[in-house]
């Protein structure tokens, strides 16, 4: 992905949409090795990207946020994920509904941050 991320940027320039698809997929492959610091950095270029091509409330921005949202959980950060999934979840009420599948995970995601950080605060609570 890094050789690809390096010929996209320099045959389409850094803000195409097909370079920020090689941050994201960059992110991705950190994610899973759960180098989440690295895969956050991916992911917030990406972000910058589709924020200067397609706007606050498009549906690729929400996936943006929702790719950032995860991270900050799986990085003990459920106060900055949490607004991150938020910010996803109003753009796709918006533009896909309550009901779409997109939606649904993204409550669900939501929902598991809120639990988390009620576990979170129970035991600084102790």
């Amino acid at each position: 992905y890094r050789k690809a991320l390096e010929i996209c940027r320099e045959i389409r320039g850094e803000n195409h949409p097909e370079t920020c698809d090689c941050y994201e997929a960059i992110g991705n492959v950190l994610g899973e090795q759960g180098r989440y610091d690295d895969a956050y950095i991916g992911y917030c270029k990406a972000l910058a990207i589709r924020m200067k091509n397609f706007g606050e409330n498009h549906l690729h921005t929400a996936s943006s946020y929702f790719n950032i949202g995860i991270v900050q959980l799986n990085k003990g950060d459920y106060d900055g994920g949490l607004i991150s999934l938020e910010k996803t979840k109003k753009i796709y009420v918006c533009e896909l509904g309550v009901e779409h599948p997109e939606t649904v995970k993204t409550n669900a995601a939501i929902a598991f941050c809120q639990q988390s950080m009620n576990r979170s605060k129970k035991n600084v609570q102790l």
